[in-house]
């Protein structure tokens, strides 16, 4: 089952696709020809059974008719952002790719004391587009209905402007004191939205973490072991889909 997110709304039963991007990888990729079927997201967040009736491979498009598909969102029931330290390149590619597999609604990178990596004014905007890319390749494949948007910060104070319901800061020093409870009680008062921030290899200076708590962001442990910076946000996603998907009402 193939999915690929289209720029416009569907108001009709057909539609021309003359994207090159999805032409390429249907088309020339998968070999796709007439009756096979693929599947479609528009803008609306409505996902369509597209069944394939026509290929013009001069004109480098396709027709496809469409059924308008009820299946349930894949989508978390909270809106979350993770927000990240910048690291090595590899490692924000990896954390791009996989927080949209597990549901992030936005992906924050920004800069702080201990970052091992700064990106120059003059390259953010391709580095961003690169990691966009990612974004919506990882929804397409694991069938998410929104593509996450990926932004740069220059600072950790810019965090402020995008917070949350519930706003976090995981602190391996809370995890270091055997705090195991404060991500469990906040999560538990079912926040509409939540943010949490993390921190680079060598995680976030004392200063950092003071202005955070200054700005109702909550230090939390998770559990007590540390992390990986790439592997602390994959385990908070993973415990907000046990806590608003798995769990048992």
């Amino acid at each position: 089952m193939e999915q690929y997110f289209v720029k416009q709304a569907i108001t009709t039963n057909n539609l021309t696709i003359d994207d090159q991007e999805i032409f390429r990888h249907a088309i020339k990729v998968l070999r796709h020809k007439n009756g096979d079927v693929i599947y479609l997201v528009d803008p609306a967040k409505k996902l369509f059974k597209a069944t394939i009736t026509s290929v013009e491979t001069e004109e480098k498009q396709f027709q496809v008719d469409l059924k308008l598909l009820d299946w349930k969102s894949t989508e978390l029931p909270i809106d979350v952002t993770v927000a990240c330290s910048l690291s090595k390149k590899d490692k924000i590619e990896w954390i791009t790719q996989k927080s949209t597999e597990l549901g992030a609604k936005t992906i924050i990178f920004f800069s702080s004391k201990y970052s091992i990596m700064n990106w120059k004014k003059n390259v953010v905007e391709k580095k961003v587009a690169r990691l966009q890319e990612i974004a919506k390749n990882a929804a397409q494949q694991s069938k998410r209905r929104i593509i996450p948007e990926v932004i740069y910060l220059n600072s950790l104070k810019d965090l402020v402007d995008y917070k949350k319901d519930t706003n976090l800061v995981a602190y391996e020093e809370s995890a270091k004191q055997g705090e195991i409870s404060l991500l469990a009680q906040t999560l538990n008062q079912n926040p509409k939205s939540t943010l949490c921030a993390f921190g680079p290899e060598g995680g976030f200076a004392p200063d950092e973490i003071d202005y955070l708590n200054q700005n109702d962001f909550l230090s939390v442990g998770l559990g007590p072991r540390i992390m990986r910076a790439e592997t602390a946000p994959m385990y908070f996603l993973s415990v907000l889909s046990y806590k608003y998907e798995l769990t048992v009402k």
